[in-house]
């Protein structure tokens, strides 16, 4: 019967260390409680490795950058509602609606979004901002009412 060897036992039976020098280990479980099934090998954290570990324990909140939250409900909503026809249906859209609770911290990025293709971003953004600055001659035609929200966004102060 042949025996398997882990390389790094091999290496530590003949004189070669397993991690380098400048990176002392620190063992997971205290000395004196033994763990079931686990070897020596999985024991070991590099310092570094426990830092990190350890750090997560001072993170205060979880919540994602704003950014990113749009950008994951954003990106929801548009696999979501890739093939739906009527607006209201996109616009009652649970990711939809949130980004919409989101309030005035993301106009500046549907105005970002909508300066890269016109998209049903207009009922976000009059529900949002409770103005209206498509006239009704454009109503319909989504590259004027991407051009009428863009310019209304210059004006307010936007970078769009």
């Amino acid at each position: 019967m042949n025996a398997v060897i882990s390389p790094t036992r091999y290496l530590q039976r003949r004189g070669g260390a397993t991690y380098p020098s400048w990176e002392p280990t620190v063992p997971i479980t205290p000395t004196w409680r033994a763990s079931v099934a686990v070897s020596d090998e999985q024991c070991v954290l590099s310092r570094r490795e426990r830092d990190v570990f350890l750090s997560f324990n001072h993170v205060t909140s979880y919540r994602l950058p704003l950014e990113l939250q749009f950008l994951v409900l954003a990106l929801h909503w548009k696999h979501d509602s890739l093939f739906e026809s009527s607006p209201w249906r996109v616009a009652a859209h649970p990711a939809y609606q949130r980004i919409i609770g989101m309030g005035r911290r993301a106009v500046p990025l549907i105005l970002q979004f909508l300066s890269g293709e016109p998209d049903f971003w207009f009922e976000a953004l009059t529900a949002i901002t409770g103005e209206q600055p498509v006239p009704t001659e454009h109503a319909g035609n989504m590259e004027a009412m991407q051009q009428d929200w863009l310019r209304w966004g210059r004006e307010h102060g936007y970078d769009c």
